[in-house]
């Protein structure tokens, strides 16, 4: 199972649509994923706990280092956007985690 957080500024309507869309996007696909959301500013206390954070290429820049993959797209809100994203993070970090067909 992946742990997978999803970060935007204020964490409140995008990193939600954002989490909707990676839960959809997980079932579609058969990754087992745990999905959480949070501001940037709440970021902090969630890293320990977290495979995989999906946000925009400006707020991974200010992120604190951490053991978590970081995956970055422009269109935080674009379902295949987001999908393509977290496919090519999970595809080189987590292998194991993708269904063979």
């Amino acid at each position: 199972m992946i742990r997978i957080l999803c970060v935007c500024g204020n964490g409140m309507g995008t990193s939600t649509i954002l989490k909707l869309n990676i839960k959809k996007i997980c079932d579609k696909h058969q990754i087992e994923a745990e999905e959480e959301s949070c501001a940037f500013g709440e970021a902090i206390g969630y890293l320990q706990n977290t495979d995989l954070v999906l946000t925009t290429p400006e707020w991974a820049g200010m992120l604190p280092p951490s053991n978590a993959v970081i995956a970055t797209t422009k269109n935080l809100i674009s379902l295949d956007c987001v999908e393509e994203a977290l496919l090519k993070a999970i595809k080189e970090n987590f292998p194991n985690e993708l269904k063979q067909d």
